[in-house]
């Protein structure tokens, strides 16, 4: 049975479809009008100045929004669902989506990047050190290849988790390799994703994020396209009220209310 909306609900709900279009309305958004039709509006608002302004390509703003609702941390289905069928209804290419999946995928990395520095200082309250000999034939060339495909970046991180376990090292080098050597997007893009993910609220990654920063402008990224995907991850704070107001109308049914 059809909703039925007062005029300004209706008027709300017409400015969001104009700023973000039709895909983008589901019913997720007829509840939220339904409870707070101040909070649409404000949010239409809010997430269409990207679009309006366009400095990214639509395939690249298809790109950061799937990668922002499949990172660890967020997994919206039904969000990373949307945006997907809007992708390939656009023609971007199956390869394309694996490739955003692929590379958001290798967030486990901030695990390591964070858990290392704080087990190095632990260990050294201990008395246990980690060893200062120079890194074997294997771990040089193991860190010879990772400079080479992170234009140059190093750090003590890298170089602890190096010393202290090279086989897992080698591992995941090669993991998150696999998209430079098979992928299909550009540098710029491989990059600009990367920012993405390393700059949403349920990542933040500061050291990554100014390692990817610098290479997306080494790749040719210019400002106002970076300052645009952080405007694209802001809106992924939304989600508390896609999830919950739904999750609140439901409480409020079974409660009678």
């Amino acid at each position: 049975m059809e909703q039925t909306r007062t005029p300004r609900q209706e008027q709300i709900k017409q400015k969001f479809i104009r700023d973000r279009g039709a895909w983008k309305w589901s019913p997720v958004w007829d509840t939220i009008l339904e409870l707070d039709e101040d909070i649409v509006e404000a949010y239409a608002t809010y997430s269409s100045v990207p679009d309006k302004r366009g400095y990214l390509e639509m395939r690249m703003r298809k790109f950061i929004y799937i990668a922002i609702d499949s990172i660890t941390g967020s997994l919206n289905a039904s969000g990373l669902k949307n945006h997907m069928k809007h992708a390939l209804q656009l023609g971007i290419s199956t390869r394309e989506i694996l490739e955003v999946l692929e590379i958001t995928s290798m967030i486990g990395s901030t695990t390591y990047e964070l858990g290392v520095p704080l087990l190095i200082d632990a260990m050294r309250k201990r008395g246990i050190c980690v060893p200062d000999e120079n890194l074997s034939e294997k771990q040089a060339r193991l860190k010879a290849d990772y400079q080479t495909w992170h234009g140059g970046c190093w750090s003590e991180v890298q170089e602890n988790i190096l010393k202290l376990d090279p086989e897992y090292f080698e591992a995941f080098s090669l993991f998150e390799q696999t998209p430079w050597k098979t992928g299909v997007l550009t540098p710029k893009e491989k990059e600009l994703v990367y920012i993405a993910v390393h700059a949403a609220p349920v990542s933040l990654n500061r050291e990554a994020l100014r390692q990817h920063i610098e290479r997306a402008m080494d790749f040719g990224a210019e400002v106002h396209e970076i300052i645009e995907v952080f405007e694209l991850v802001s809106t992924l704070g939304i989600h508390s009220i896609t999830m919950g107001v739904p999750i609140l109308k439901e409480a409020l049914t079974e409660l009678g209310m």
